[in-house]
């Protein structure tokens, strides 16, 4: 694929906005598998890679915050009434600032979850981000100053990934 936007909207993290920035590229490719056995087993993977770049005569054209390759997939397994999932979901790391020099570091979740149907009910448990990672959501760079600091500072702002998680949860169907 190929996108030609006229103009690229940018995190400002001091404004905590977005604002309009130079006109940007982006190519890349998608592909995406599915594979089914026997009606028990769901097999899937979905990957994609993409090129960012604003479109300018300079070194600095990376876009901050565009992540260049994404992969996702799972196994599913239906032993009637049970049914088992397993999902992995992975982010590269990505430029942080125009000219690539500050990336953020990749994200890799793994959740697990079980389920049990009972006529018209479900009763299910998931396991969240398994391996209680510490890898971020989603990662910013820019200035911000402290209170206990004497001046601002460049660096890192992120949100982190939840925690690993156990839940419970039922559902009936009306």
């Amino acid at each position: 694929f190929m996108l030609d936007l006229e103009s690229e909207l940018v995190f400002v993290g001091d404004g905590g906005a977005t604002e309009p920035n130079d006109a940007s590229t982006r190519t890349g490719i998608e592909a995406s598998l599915f594979y089914k056995l026997k009606d028990r087993y769901v097999f899937d993977l979905a990957a994609a890679y993409t090129d960012s770049k604003f479109d300018i005569a300079s070194h600095d054209t990376n876009i901050p915050g565009t992540v260049g390759t994404v992969i996702g997939g799972g196994v599913a397994a239906d032993f009637d009434p049970f049914t088992l999932n397993a999902r992995l979901r992975h982010f590269s790391s990505s430029p942080l600032i125009e000219d690539g020099s500050v990336k953020s570091d990749p994200t890799t979740l793994v959740n697990l979850s079980a389920g049990y149907d009972y006529g018209r009910a479900r009763l299910a448990i998931e396991l969240l981000n398994v391996f209680d990672t510490d890898d971020a959501d989603i990662n910013y760079f820019f200035e911000s100053q402290l209170y206990s600091e004497a001046a601002p500072v460049e660096d890192i702002h992120f949100h982190p990934v939840e925690p690993r998680q156990l839940r419970l949860s039922m559902r009936y169907n009306f």
